[in-house]
């Protein structure tokens, strides 16, 4: 049995993009171990490094049993002798870990579906989600201007939001080159979508000028603890607001049934 400590420092976003994760493990097998030591009093193991990796083998184990993934590989330390040294260890790790840029992703997913041209194929072979490789391939075909905007964190100073926002700016107002909605336009549609001030809904196919924010009628949902927890967690590895988000699906939802009612 292996478990998380109060120490471990990754409290926040644990679970976001755990499926690219398990996906790349499922691909290419876990290629970084975790650490652990060995808590003499409780006599279980506990975990300094690699809770992520832990939790997208718990994720694959609960959806391919039976293939292996109840175990994981694991570097076995001395217990430290402090919290405090405990604590260190797994700061150490994180701390020195370099995101990959965001034109590095691009460039390098962009390139391996360039070369297969078969979703399935990349996801099995490299697990990459087709989410993910859609998302880089569509940012990779942006016109010079919006790509730049993201880069210099004109639309946004979160790159995800920034690139998600954009796609959806170039969705909405079904931008081409050439077409009546002017690039410029399309990269201030993107600013007030991420700063919330519009909603994708507001936007019509073919404007050319960033639309007023519509009256709105206010309405309060509760969620389940179980609901909201995802809710946060798609907003975060989508790089949207939570409430945007909610009021998407509400908008989609409404739409579909009323349409129905016709």
């Amino acid at each position: 049995m292996i478990k998380v400590e109060k120490h471990n420092v990754r409290r926040r976003n644990i679970d976001v993009g755990i499926e690219d994760l398990a996906a790349s493990i499922k691909a290419n097998s876990l290629l970084q171990p975790i650490a652990a030591y060995l808590d003499s009093n409780k006599g279980i193991y506990v975990i300094l490094t690699g809770q992520r990796r832990l939790n997208a083998h718990h994720f694959l184990n609960d959806k391919y049993p039976d293939h292996g993934y109840d175990k994981i590989k694991c570097l076995v330390f001395d217990e430290p002798e402090s919290d405090e040294k405990k604590l260190a260890m797994s700061l150490a790790e994180n701390i020195t870990q370099v995101s990959m840029s965001t034109a590095d992703l691009i460039r390098a997913v962009t390139d391996l579906y360039n070369k297969y041209g078969d979703y399935k194929l990349v996801q099995d072979e490299f697990g990459l989600t087709k989410y993910m490789v859609d998302k880089y391939v569509r940012i990779s075909r942006l016109p010079p201007e919006l790509k730049d905007a993201i880069a210099k964190n004109k639309i946004h100073a979160r790159p995800k939001t920034a690139e998600n926002c954009a796609l959806r700016a170039v969705d909405a107002t079904q931008y081409t080159d050439g077409g009546p909605t002017s690039i410029g336009t399309v990269i201030e549609i993107a600013k007030a979508l991420a700063e919330d001030s519009i909603a994708p809904s507001d936007i019509s196919p073919g404007e050319d000028e960033v639309p007023a924010k519509k009256p709105k009628s206010k309405l309060q949902i509760d969620l389940s603890l179980d609901v909201a927890k995802k809710l946060k967690h798609v907003a975060e590895d989508k790089g949207e607001h939570e409430k945007s988000l909610a009021t998407q699906y509400v908008v989609r939802g409404v739409d579909r049934d009323y349409q129905q009612l016709e």
